[in-house]
């Protein structure tokens, strides 16, 4: 071969290692960004301050940030693959498969609170969690990704405001609010299914008197007294509410009018005689009676109202003859 024809063949061969040089470079700095950009995202989801995963169509986990791996106790290589059930209890792990699935399923973000009760210290974690489904480039469903956050503290608050607007204070018994939304309740299902449902409505005689005479730190410990009292005597089902200052209620599901007026004589006749056993403090109050009126749900009736309009009547019945009585409607 000619010497210029070699010297062009090195030459060309020489450009096209050049080429190559060039392309791979370019291809290596490519990666090297988009390695740097998801790196810079990964530390974006890592400060997230909330727990984010992907999970595949099988609802197994193929990547979690730090926050998420810290909580189960794993790094990402040992979650791959795994499920809830490795990290949760059973019922939690249960009701997280069936959201997982209802969001494949249905290709619909959803979002749910998620009680988790520790194993060892008791202490319980609430999270509300956001999944919604994940696509590939060509629109095929991929699995999901979940964000979850912790309201533990938010739904204690809740519950504490709820159970503040639903119970009494001084007793912890139910309040008026709360004993009207359980006596509309059960006063629509006793009329659809044609059950009996009777109503006390319970007065402390002469409750200013002793107020007046002893203290209303007294007055508050009659006020209790008279609530044990009647818890006492009551069955699970029924709802019993401290409704007034010095008056009560009891709903009686399935308890018809004779039943209801021998339960109503008890309660009379223990309130009179009830001490605190073993408390001399206790036992220097003053002795105090009841009077107590009764009605029972009639097929007349067109609300809860007018079952509570006859026993306030009766009541007033039982305190126009002298007090410490029962009357019924």
């Amino acid at each position: 071969m000619p010497i210029n024809n070699i010297a062009l063949l090195v030459v060309v061969l020489l450009c096209f290692v050049a080429v190559l040089l060039v392309l791979n470079l370019k291809e290596h700095r490519q990666v090297q960004a988009k390695n740097q950009q998801l790196n810079s995202y990964e530390q974006i989801l890592n400060q997230a301050g909330a727990y984010i995963y992907v999970k595949d169509i099988h609802c197994r986990y193929v990547y979690a940030n730090q926050l998420t791996l810290d909580f189960f106790g794993v790094t990402q290589e040992q979650l791959k693959g795994t499920t809830d059930t490795h990290y949760f209890p059973k019922a939690v792990a249960k009701l997280l498969l069936q959201n997982d699935r209802k969001v494949l399923a249905l290709q619909l973000k959803i979002a749910d609170d998620i009680m988790v009760e520790g194993d060892q210290d008791g202490s319980c974690h609430v999270f509300h969690e956001v999944k919604q489904p994940l696509f590939d480039d060509k629109g095929k469903l991929s699995g999901l990704i979940g964000v979850s956050t912790e309201i533990t503290d938010e739904y204690n608050l809740r519950s504490e405001l709820e159970q503040l607007a639903n119970t009494d204070p001084l007793t912890g018994l139910y309040n008026r609010r709360s004993f009207n939304a359980f006596s509309e309740h059960e006063y629509a299902r006793a009329m659809r299914y044609f059950e009996p449902l009777s109503l006390m409505i319970i007065d402390i005689d002469l409750f200013k008197g002793v107020n007046d005479t002893y203290g209303h730190l007294i007055g508050d410990e009659v006020i209790k007294r008279v609530a044990l009292v009647c818890d006492q005597h009551i069955r699970e089902s029924d709802v019993l509410a401290r409704i007034g200052g010095e008056e009560f209620a009891i709903l009686l599901p399935g308890t018809d009018t004779d039943s209801a007026y021998k339960l109503a004589e008890r309660l009379r006749a223990s309130q009179q005689t009830y001490r605190f056993p073993g408390q001399h403090e206790a036992n220097d109050l003053p002795e105090v009676t009841i009077s107590i009126g009764v009605s029972t749900l009639s097929v007349k009736d067109k609300s809860f109202a007018q079952m509570l309009s006859r026993a306030d009547k009766a009541l007033y019945s039982s305190k126009n003859v002298g007090r410490n009585s029962v009357h019924v409607a």
